[in-house]
């Protein structure tokens, strides 16, 4: 990338922190998608003794949730206001102020690793990277969650962030949906589970999959 994307997008996401925090408090369809999120991992949770990794935890809503259902959370944040509000929310979870990419944890670690409204802030070849991360970190019969919009076309660039009163800019890959799911399947994950989901409140189309790692390379 000829701009340091990294940079750009801890600036922006410090610039929405306290605007990100009000705007989904009480909001219906940010419930909804709470709601789906909290399905997708108890119905898959075998053991009272739970390790989750979350990335990108904004202001920690998630983490919460499950804190409150005995998963042992860690989250990695790359904002420093966003990691701060992530800790008031949910104060037993581990909150990592940091870029995933230089971040190290032990093989076969976590039962869950989530990346919600992360992955698109990654161009391709990072993305790989964190990618191959996740599966090192990920236990064999753990379950890779994320989710990102579904797209007309799949492009990438410098946008605006949608739907905030504060106009800031920062990297963005759009995605389509079956570009994404090929992409997916080339790093050695396979699709558990996928579910669209439309925000009645953006109106924008979310893609949710629940993905296990293979040893499958394409």
């Amino acid at each position: 990338m000829v701009k340091d994307y990294i940079s750009i997008n801890k600036k922006a996401y410090d610039i929405l922190a306290s605007e990100y925090k009000e705007k989904y408090k009480n909001n219906e369809g940010a419930n909804y998608f709470y709601k789906i999120l909290e399905d997708f991992v108890l119905k898959r949770k075998k053991e009272s003794a739970i390790k989750m990794l979350e990335i990108g935890p904004g202001t920690g809503t998630l983490l919460k949730i499950f804190e409150n259902h005995n998963i042992k959370t860690t989250a990695v944040e790359l904002s420093e206001n966003m990691a701060t509000l992530a800790k008031q929310t949910s104060p037993n979870s581990v909150i990592i102020n940091d870029n995933i990419l230089n971040v190290k944890f032990l093989n076969n670690q976590f039962d869950f690793i989530l990346a919600m409204a992360v992955i698109h802030n990654f161009p391709e070849n990072d993305l790989i990277k964190l990618l191959k991360k996740i599966k090192l970190w990920l236990k064999e019969d753990g379950y890779f969650i994320l989710d990102t919009t579904n797209n007309k076309i799949t492009e990438s660039g410098y946008f605006e962030k949608e739907d905030y009163d504060t106009r800031v800019e920062r990297y963005r890959r759009k995605w389509k949906k079956e570009d994404l799911s090929e992409f997916l399947s080339k790093q050695g994950f396979e699709i558990d589970e996928l579910v669209n989901y439309k925000d009645p409140t953006s109106g924008k189309e979310w893609l949710i999959y629940a993905l296990k790692k293979t040893n499958n390379m394409l």
